[in-house]
C-alpha cells in the first residue's frame, strides 16, 4: 500500500514539481470545488473569466520583530497579489528597510516608526498583521503564562486598528492565539467596530506541520498532502484530523497518536532546542495564510483557510477549522463534519481547554477595565 503511494507521487512531483508555489501564489492548485451557497447575495466570482477588476491589496505588519522581520522579507520576496507593504515599529528600523527594499521585486515596502505614527499608517489597509508581543523562551513556559504579558501589548495595538482601519482584516499570529483573540474581539466589540468574519487567529504553520509529518511516515513530499486541523493553537488544543487528510491513507491509531504529538509539541521543540520560539515557521505560516487572504480580497474563488476565529461548531466560543473566504472575509464555515473516536476524544477534550481559556480571557477583561 505505501510503496504504491510513494510510486504515485513520485510521478506527480515529476508532472509538476512547482506545485507548492503555484497553490501559494494561486497559479495553479488543487482547490476542494464549493459552489455558491443557495439563496445567497454574495457574488463569489465561479472561475477567473469572471474576475472583471483587478483591486489592490495593501498589507501592514505590526511589530518587526524576529516574525515580523521573517513575514516582511518572504512577502517581499513572494509578493503575488499583496501590492503594499507597511511596516511599523515603534523603535527606529529604517535600516531593516533600506536592505528589503533593495531586494529587486516589484513590491514596494514603507516604513511607519513610532506608534504615535501607527494611525496614519494603518490607514485605507486591507490587512493588518500583528506580530508584536514577547516570545516563549521555555519549553517549560505555557502560553498562557504569556498571555498577561502579550495582552498589554496587543490590546492598545487592536484599539488603534479599531480607530485607523476599522474594514480590514485583523490576523493575529502573537501567542497564545487561543486567549488573544477572544481578547482582540472583545475591544472590538467595546469600539463599535467588531466583524467575526474579519478577525483571524493565524493556525496555519499547524496545517503545514501535520503536512509535513504526514509526508515524513510515508517519505513523500509534503506538498501533495492535505491535513486539517482543528481546534486551538496550544499543546492541548490542536487537533490534526489525519482521518480527513488528502489523498486518503490508512493509519493505525498508534500512528495517529505520534503524528498528533509531533504536531502539537513541534513548538515546544524548537523552544528547547533555541531557547526561543519559532520565527521562520510562524513567518512561513503568516505568509502563506496572507496570500489566500490576499487571493480572496482578489475576488479569487474557492479559497480555504484553517484559522481560530468566533464559531458556533463547538460548545467553544472560538474555534479553529476550515474556511470558506471571500472578499470580505469569511464567507462560509465549513466545520469539520464526521470524525474517528479518536480525534473525537481529542476535540471534547480541546474544547473544554478552550472554554477555560476564554474564561480567563474574561477575568482579565474585568480585573484591568478594557
Amino acid at each position: 500500500m505505501r510503496l504504491q503511494m510513494r510510486c504515485f507521487y513520485k510521478m506527480l512531483s515529476i508532472l509538476e514539481t512547482d506545485h507548492f508555489y503555484n497553490e501559494l501564489l494561486g497559479k495553479k492548485c488543487l482547490p476542494t470545488k464549493i459552489s455558491k451557497r443557495e439563496g445567497s447575495n454574495d457574488s463569489l466570482p465561479r472561475d477567473r473569466s469572471e474576475l472583471h477588476c483587478i483591486y489592490d491589496c495593501r498589507v501592514a505588519i505590526i511589530g518587526i520583530g524576529g516574525v515580523g522581520q521573517s513575514l516582511a522579507h518572504l512577502l517581499k520576496i513572494t509578493p503575488g497579489t499583496v501590492t503594499e507593504l507597511r511596516l511599523l515599529n515603534n523603535s527606529d528600523f529604517s535600516g531593516i528597510i533600506e536592505e528589503l527594499n533593495q531586494i529587486p521585486t516589484k513590491l514596494p515596502i514603507k516604513a511607519i516608526c513610532g506608534k504615535e505614527n501607527f494611525c496614519k499608517g494603518l490607514k485605507d489597509v486591507d490587512i493588518a498583521v500583528i506580530t508584536a508581543g514577547r516570545p516563549r523562551r521555555s519549553e517549560k513556559e505555557t502560553r498562557e503564562e504569556l498571555f498577561t504579558e502579550n495582552a498589554e501589548i496587543c490590546s492598545p495595538l487592536c484599539k488603534i486598528c479599531a480607530e485607523a482601519c476599522p474594514t480590514a482584516i485583523i490576523a493575529i499570529i502573537t501567542d497564545p492565539i487561543d486567549c488573544l483573540i477572544p481578547l482582540a474581539a472583545h475591544i472590538f466589540k467595546k469600539n463599535c467596530t467588531y466583524n467575526p468574519a474579519k478577525l483571524f487567529g493565524i493556525c496555519e504553520l499547524d496545517l503545514l506541520r501535520a503536512r509535513r509529518y504526514l509526508a515524513d511516515l510515508f517519505c513523500i513530499n509534503p506538498k501533495w498532502t492535505y491535513v486539517p486541523v482543528v481546534g486551538g493553537h496550544g499543546e492541548n488544543t490542536i487537533v490534526p484530523l489525519f482521518s480527513k487528510c488528502r489523498p486518503s491513507v490508512e493509519l493505525t491509531q498508534e500512528e495517529m497518536m505520534e503524528l498528533t504529538k509531533a504536531v502539537r509539541m513541534a513548538g515546544c521543540k524548537i523552544v528547547k532546542m533555541k531557547k526561543l520560539s519559532s520565527t521562520y515557521y510562524m513567518a512561513f505560516g503568516a505568509m502563506h495564510f496572507i496570500h489566500k487572504l490576499a487571493r480572496a480580497i482578489h475576488h479569487e474563488p474557492n479559497i480555504i483557510v484553517s484559522a481560530y476565529t468566533e464559531s458556533n461548531v463547538t460548545g467553544a466560543p472560538f474555534f479553529s477549522n476550515e474556511l470558506l473566504l471571500g472578499p470580505a472575509g469569511v464567507y462560509k464555515n465549513l466545520g469539520f463534519g464526521k470524525v474517528n473516536v479518536f480525534e473525537q476524544k481529542l476535540i471534547d477534550e480541546a474544547v473544554k481547554a478552550l472554554r477555560k481559556q476564554f474564561d480567563l480571557v474574561e477575568k482579565y477583561i474585568d480585573k484591568c477595565n478594557i
